[in-house]
């Protein structure tokens, strides 16, 4: 898709798939449509592909080629492939956040695989998943060594701008240094949430959350003044997690928010 000059390619590493436990305060009894077959949740690992002008920025870098008990990767180089984008044609990389599902591919085979990236992340992550992190964990082996080659921008404060109409805003509470992307672009702007916002039913259900959130307050406060800035506009939003990577609308009447597919 487009937005305004910008073009826009949604991309999946794999799937993660999770115990319902991982959505904590959900009344499973009314939402039995977010678990699949296994009575588990079922959800894609997303990126984003933004182009424009010279410049080509990749929003996350999934999993990577490996399983674990929990999420399947390794699906980005052909994605990539498929958006006609060569891991070398990627001039930022810019993580929402320090989880392992979406930075699995900054190293590969112990080389960076984007060779030709800057990589941006909230400066607010490093302590968690770096400094605190087992010294053989591979995001932390990753950051280090991309950082020791001079290939690591944080981003601190808020709305950091990173290439034409592409701006970071920060939204903590998933991880203290998560930040989403705002594209915008003549009249239209997206939102790339990352994992601000994990399921479209937050907006209906707005007090369950992640498990994989630091902190749920300030995570529950951030996804607040994200509808209220997108709601009853044409903007579109998506995240790292939403069912097919689908972009939609907030919409508003009578006291009540509810996300439609754009």
């Amino acid at each position: 898709m487009r937005i305004g000059d910008l073009e826009l390619a949604p991309l999946s590493d794999g799937t993660a798939v999770l115990p319902r436990e991982f959505y904590v305060d959900l009344d499973w009894s009314a939402h039995r449509e977010l678990l699949g077959a296994d009575g588990r949740i079922h959800m894609p690992i997303g990126c984003y592909l933004v182009r424009g002008g010279d410049r080509t920025v990749l929003l996350d870098a999934g999993l990577g080629a490996r399983t674990t008990d929990w999420a399947r990767g390794g699906d980005l180089p052909a994605q990539l492939a498929a958006a006609g984008c060569a891991p070398s044609d990627v001039d930022l990389v810019v993580c929402t956040h320090l989880h392992r599902d979406h930075a699995g591919w900054l190293m590969h085979e112990g080389a960076p695989y984007f060779a030709n990236a800057t990589v941006r992340f909230g400066v607010g992550d490093w302590k968690m998943f770096v400094t605190d992190a087992d010294p053989t964990d591979h995001i932390r082996v990753a950051m280090e060594a991309l950082d020791a080659a001079g290939r690591l921008e944080p981003m601190d404060g808020d709305m950091v701008a990173l290439a034409p109409g592409i701006t970071a805003r920060a939204t903590p509470g998933h991880t203290s240094g998560h930040y989403c992307l705002v594209l915008a672009s003549g009249d239209e702007r997206a939102f790339l949430l990352g994992d601000a916002v994990e399921c479209p039913l937050q907006l209906t259900e707005p007090d369950f959350y992640a498990l994989s959130d630091v902190d749920p307050d300030l995570a529950r406060r951030t996804r607040e003044a994200v509808w209220r800035e997108v709601e009853g506009t044409t903007d579109l939003v998506a995240a790292a997690h939403f069912p097919d990577l689908q972009f939609g609308r907030v919409l508003t009447g009578e006291g009540r928010r509810w996300f439609t597919p754009a």
